[in-house]
């Protein structure tokens, strides 16, 4: 059967007016929220030369990034996959911010290759916040902070899930496994096969304290208060690399308690996106139980060094089109319309745009068109347009 030629490709979709209005009005309110609280915006280009766009630590979305030839150079192109590799190319090559801290954010269409319906369109609408030039952990609170009062502002009520991969990182260098057992657990971690994982370890050569954290290692997660014992005890012994990252993690979780009622639960075998996180990451789950995490991030240091300029960096993003169907529906209760005649009138274009400035909503009606019942419109009287 022939297929339509109106119909989407698989995976692409257009939004009609009642969720595109949900859209804009949900992405404003997440954009006032960041210039409120100092970042500025910016806005990459939706295709560049692969070149920029699949360096460094970009190189893992090849696979979903669509290319093609530009016509114009003769050099491969591709739209974008992701937004956060464009704003580090921005900040480590155009604004060059190697001595100072700088708060970005940003909000636009991706493109990937292949769909997934289990995580959404296609064609995401990425909404993100990034610090760039803080390596400390008061950045990284900052930005989950951000990434809490963005959620308020989008009326969810969520819990937040934290990790760190450094964690992991350290275990496996004290331990000292080869490449390719480093990938290998690393998958098996990502997957969380867990009798995978016992074969795994058991067949390792580990001193006694090693062996205990490596043991337990998959077990440590739950309330993030108790995990975090654990980890002091177990865990931060080893080294001061580990010592620091726990520590890290208590300071997040102590000040994250005492401003926001929010669960916080703690996974330190969590090593989501591994291949360019490079120390606390976190993520936010609905509490109506959305399996897929509404807003995610983490810390991820020297993002430009590609670009010539290596910076400590930390930052969240998430998916709006995907989480529309979690938000509240607009409603123009209190909005006003008001009906005016498609009539060439300065006097009437001044009246409209009296209106329009006062943001009451002017729809012009044609001639063979009628006026909704009970609706405000405008009539000339007298040689002047007053409001009925």
């Amino acid at each position: 059967m022939q297929q339509s030629t109106w119909f989407t490709p698989e995976g692409l979709e257009d939004l009609l007016p009642e969720e595109a209005q949900k859209l804009e009005f949900y992405r404003r309110k997440l954009v006032d929220g960041f210039h409120l609280s100092g970042y500025s915006l910016v806005l990459p280009p939706i295709a560049e030369f692969t070149d920029s766009l699949l360096t460094g630590t970009a190189r893992h979305m090849a696979v979903d990034t669509c290319r093609f030839t530009d016509q114009e150079s003769g050099k491969m192109m591709g739209v974008r996959a992701d937004m956060t590799p464009q704003v580090a190319r921005i900040v480590s090559n155009r604004l060059k911010a190697s001595d100072r801290i700088s708060r970005l954010c940003y909000v636009g269409e991706v493109l990937k290759t292949r769909n997934n319906k289990a995580k959404g369109s296609r064609s995401p609408i990425q909404v993100g916040a990034e610090i760039f030039g803080h390596k400390g952990v008061q950045s990284d609170i900052e930005i989950v902070e951000l990434m809490l009062d963005s959620m308020k502002n989008l009326n969810l009520d969520v819990k937040l899930s934290l990790g760190h991969v450094g964690i992991v990182d350290e275990l496996m260098s004290k331990a000292g496994l080869t490449s390719q057992q480093s990938s290998l657990l690393i998958d098996i971690l990502e997957r969380k096969a867990i009798p995978e994982y016992e074969v795994f370890v058991s067949g390792l050569n580990l001193d006694s304290a090693l062996q205990d954290v490596f043991t337990v290692l998959p077990h440590l997660c739950g309330d993030a208060k108790s995990v975090i014992e654990k980890a002091k005890t177990l865990i931060s012994p080893l080294s001061e690399t580990c010592s620091s990252d726990v520590n890290q993690l208590e300071d997040m979780i102590k000040n994250l308690s005492e401003l926001y009622p929010v669960h916080i639960h703690l996974d330190l075998s969590d090593i989501r996106g591994y291949q360019y996180h490079t120390g606390l990451i976190f993520a936010v789950y609905s509490t109506c139980g959305y399996l897929l995490p509404i807003a995610k991030g983490g810390r991820y240091d020297n993002i430009g060094s590609d670009f010539g300029l290596a910076i400590p960096a930390t930052g969240f993003s998430l998916d709006l089109r995907a989480t529309l169907d979690l938000l509240p529906n607009v409603t123009n209760s209190n909005a006003q319309t008001v009906y005016a005649p498609a009539k060439t009138s300065k006097a009437l274009q001044d009246k409209v745009e009296q209106l329009k400035s006062k943001r009451i909503q002017v729809i012009k009606v044609y001639s063979d068109q009628e006026i909704p019942a009970g609706s405000q419109r405008l009539i000339q009287d007298s040689g002047h347009w007053k409001l009925v």
